[in-house]
This record gives structure tokens, sequence and C-alpha cells, in this order.
């Protein structure tokens, strides 16, 4: 598919669009559209945490984010205003539902709706990357907040969708051909992820470990857990267990990862790159 990226201008009709084609679909969720804030995630988290927020999903696009963050406060940098798909999802759970992997599943929305798009190359790194020609095209942070009536997953999704060529790790949609819009994207990751999150609640993430196994990019592949910045453990990575948790094969035996505050890193490249 290619398309020409959407004008600014035109944003707020775009967002009232898809908006207006999620409820044909009897899929409702709130969208709203801001050309510059600091964080979506941040910014649903202040509203879902407000007495008055309706018990609906909300999803928040941004043209650019001037503090956007990833995994463990780590900053999301976002390049030309076209160049993003820079949004958040608020969904309300059930008080004290279990959230772990949620991320993960995430990622295989994501993943599969990309390659709807045309970009089969895109692969997965746990716990939340999109990897595209080995390089990083999308992360998801999870975060949440608890209130009294619900307990809400706010999902941040930060993807490139032009190449940021001041940052040699990153690749947009570009890379494959693709010239495409957030919006464009949108339309097709929204209604998966309104659709997704239902089951979710009632499954946790197990219905998707094999999808996800199948997009696995470093499948076999000698990795070490970071804690922090430290080594935490070493092995082969083999995939994903039906609660998202990484399965490592160590010297030791078969390890299981829970994401939390680690992050994984190919063993040949922990001289030459930081975390993320």
């Amino acid at each position: 598919m290619t398309a020409p990226p959407s004008r600014l201008a035109d944003d707020p009709q775009h967002a009232q669009a898809l908006q207006a084609a999620l409820a044909a679909q009897n899929l409702r969720c709130a969208v709203a559209w801001t050309p510059e804030t600091a964080s979506t995630n941040a910014d649903l988290l202040e509203r879902v945490r407000s007495d008055n927020c309706a018990l609906d999903p909300q999803l928040r696009v941004a043209g650019h984010q001037t503090a956007g963050r990833g995994r463990q406060g780590r900053p999301w940098l976002d390049g030309k205003r076209d160049g993003s798909l820079l949004c958040s999802l608020a969904w309300p759970f059930a008080p004290g539902t279990p959230i772990a992997g949620l991320s993960v599943a995430v990622g295989v929305w994501l993943a599969q709706n990309l390659h709807a798009l045309g970009a089969s190359g895109a692969q997965l790194k746990w716990p939340n990357d999109v990897l595209l020609q080995n390089r990083k095209l999308a992360g998801i942070l999870v975060e949440l907040a608890d209130t009294a009536q619900a307990r809400w997953a706010v999902i941040g999704i930060g993807l490139n969708l032009q190449t940021p060529p001041e940052w040699p790790e990153a690749v947009g949609l570009d890379a494959c051909g693709l010239r495409t819009s957030r919006w464009d994207m949108l339309r097709l990751l929204a209604p998966a992820m309104l659709a997704g999150l239902p089951i979710y609640a009632q499954t946790g993430f197990s219905p998707w470990a094999e999808a996800w196994n199948r997009l696995h990019a470093w499948r076999g592949e000698s990795v070490a857990v970071l804690d922090h910045g430290e080594r935490h453990t070493a092995g082969l990575a083999l995939g994903v267990d039906d609660q998202g948790c990484l399965l490592l094969q160590t010297p030791q035996g078969l390890r299981r990862v829970a994401s939390g505050d680690v992050s994984l890193r190919r063993a040949a490249d922990l001289r030459t790159t930081t975390p993320s």
C-alpha cells in the first residue's frame, strides 16, 4: 500500500473519521488528536486517574512528543512531525486484572497489521519492540493506573513511518518501500487492539503465543538478559510461553524470564550497544 503522508491540518478530521469508523464496527472508543504534547501516555494516565473519567476506551494521537518515553524511563524520540505514529490507548480492565504479557500481545497485533500493510519483514524482539531489517521500527510501553472502578492499561506505541537519519539504530516503513500515514496504520491497528483486549481480559496472553513465536526475530540466537544494565542471565532464546515470558536455554537448564525491568541483547552486541 502506498499513500501520501497525512497533512497536520487534516489530522483532526482523520481522528473524527476513525472514531466514526470504529463505531460502525461496534467498537466504542473516543479518539483525540493533538499536534504536540509531552507524552500521550502521560496525558491518558492523568485523565483516567481523574474522578470524572468515563469507563470508555480512549485513543490519543499526537504529531510530536516533547517528552516521549520508553521502558525503564528511557526517552522515545520522534523525528519529522509526519514521520511517526505516536499514540496511546487507555483500556479499562476489571480491578485487579493481571496484566503480565500485555505488551507482548500488543506486539503481535502491531506486527500482524504491519504485515497486512505490506511490511512483511516486521519481526518481534521480546518484550516490547518491533524490528525491521534488524533495526528498531516500533516500541511499546504499557503503564497501569488503578482506580476504584478499573485497572487502566495505557498502551503507548511509537512507530517510525519514515527512517530517522539521526538514529542509525532505527528504521522506518519507508525502508521496505511503504509510504503511508499514521491514519492508514490506525485504521488497521485500532480495531485489532479493541477487538483483542476483551479476549485478553478473559484469557491472558496465551492465544497469541504461537503467533509471537512465528514472528520471533532472535529465535535460537545467543542472548543476554540485562537487569538495569547489568547481566542477569544468558542463553539461547527459544521463544515465549503462554504467559509471555521469555524462554531461555541456559547451561543450568530452561529459564523463564518475566519482562519487568529487564532488557534483552544479542550476546555479541553487548560491547557495542546500550540496553533498550
